[in-house]
């Protein structure tokens, strides 16, 4: 049964396909494609310009040279001719990359370089009689290299980085914080670090993390082109701290006495470091040798070491009473 009626089906899609109607849309269809490739082959007939992009490369590198920054992977030229010949141009693999031989292009020590005009002499010959060379993108080209000389430099933000109002950066690092460079000795000598892309991170008030990009340093090859910045932010608070008062520089023979003995002192610190306050980790010191000429005056204070940590501290009162006792 089912083979019926799929005889019949064939059948009757047959009879359709070849009725009238679908032999003058059969015919139809047939003078359209005629007539495009007609149009398509009078089109590729006309002269054109086109740009294209040719591999560049360098060869016959000596092995005890390390080329630091080298050709373009490519070159732009602008072509003239008909279609049919342009087409082959792009869409064949007809034109192989242009080879650069290193010595022959060798400019000094350190440095080698190819002319617009140098690249058309070498690629002209491979082009069809009828096909004409209009531009080439750039008027020359240089490369750098060296022998191994290598130097290693710090690497430096450039930017701003700030923390919103009661927070702070307890911690900024990059990963990594210096990177080894190769270079000619006389490039060396004049590179003294290495700057990341331009940074703003302003007012932030989370902790953060961001690779960016290193700057190029012409001449030279870098062993990374980027680098990590992690910047840590705490929120910032307030504690009040009594710390005993040294007195320093008093000869022998004499005591010098501070009243009050201790003084407050106001500490801004991150959260995660408020713990770590302890008042034994400053000094606070009265010097004798600061004492004013007229001894009626109070004794001048001054915070000479906090712990690490510590974003802001000051003295609630900068000066107070003393006496001087001699123990001879």
């Amino acid at each position: 049964m089912d083979t019926l009626h799929w005889q019949h089906k064939y059948k009757d899609t047959k009879n359709f396909l070849f009725s009238i109607l679908n032999k003058e849309f059969l015919v139809f269809l047939f003078f359209l494609l005629v007539s495009t490739a007609f149009w398509f082959m009078t089109t590729l007939n006309e002269t054109y310009e086109k740009e294209i992009k040719i591999p560049l490369t360098i060869t016959d590198v000596p092995t005890n040279i390390v080329i630091t920054e080298g050709l373009p992977d490519s070159v732009r030229v602008t072509l003239k001719d008909k279609g049919f010949n342009l087409i082959k141009y792009v869409f064949n693999d007809n034109l192989p990359p242009i080879r650069i031989p290193f010595l022959h292009y060798t400019k000094s020590q350190s440095k080698g370089s190819i002319t617009s005009s140098e690249i058309q002499k070498i690629l002209k010959p491979r082009l069809d009689e009828s096909t004409t060379i209009l531009a080439v993108k750039a008027e020359h080209w240089d490369f750098y290299f060296c022998r191994g000389n290598k130097k290693r430099i710090p690497v430096i933000i450039n930017g701003n980085i700030s923390a919103k109002p009661n927070y702070y950066i307890s911690r900024c690092t990059l990963t990594p914080d210096s990177i080894t460079i190769l270079a000619a000795a006389e490039a060396l000598d004049t590179i003294t670090a290495a700057y990341t892309d331009v940074v703003n991170m302003e007012n932030i008030s989370e902790s953060t993390t961001r690779t960016i990009a290193l700057q190029h340093i012409k001449g030279a090859k870098m062993e990374t082109e980027k680098s990590s910045i992690s910047v840590i932010i705490d929120q910032l608070t307030e504690l009040t701290i009594k710390v005993p008062i040294k007195t320093v520089n008093v000869p022998e023979g004499i005591s010098l006495k501070t009243f009050p003995a201790q003084v407050e002192v106001r500490v801004a610190v991150g959260v995660r470091n408020s713990g770590a306050v302890k008042p034994e980790l400053f000094n606070v010191i009265a010097d004798y040798n600061e004492l004013p000429a007229n001894q009626s005056e109070k004794i001048q204070l001054r915070i000479t070491s906090q712990p690490r940590g510590i974003v802001k501290a000051f003295l609630k009162q900068t000066t107070v009473d003393y006496l001087i006792e001699n123990n001879k």
